[in-house]
């Protein structure tokens, strides 16, 4: 999958909440470096047919250690860490997002 440069990602589930909420569409890019505390979008290390979002936690030689934001969310703990070829980009300004205006049909969804 070819990363684009900018792209819609739709949170499904609770595991980021109250920071993302479920069922909105948030504003990711491929061209930042995910840091520590960034919201990254991914591909599952298990299964690389399901994406995931998931705030990072620390990074350590080229992989991210994710968790959530609710105890019982699934982690790096559960599925491993997150090597930088699976990051498909990181949600950038989510505390500004989702912007009501925002032409979903401009840009590509992932997820």
């Amino acid at each position: 999958m070819t990363k684009p440069p900018l792209f819609l990602v739709k949170v499904d589930g609770e595991s980021l909440w109250p920071e993302l909420v479920p069922g909105k569409h948030y504003l990711a890019t491929s061209l930042l470096k995910p840091t520590v505390g960034d919201y990254i979008v991914f591909k599952n290390p298990n299964d690389v047919r399901a994406i995931f979002v998931k705030k990072i936690n620390a990074v350590r030689d080229g992989l991210y250690e994710v968790v959530g934001t609710i105890p019982w969310s699934s982690s790096s703990e559960e599925f491993g860490m997150v090597p930088e070829e699976l990051v498909l980009g990181k949600i950038i300004l989510p505390r500004l997002f989702p912007l009501r205006g925002l032409q979903k049909q401009k840009l590509p969804t992932i997820w």
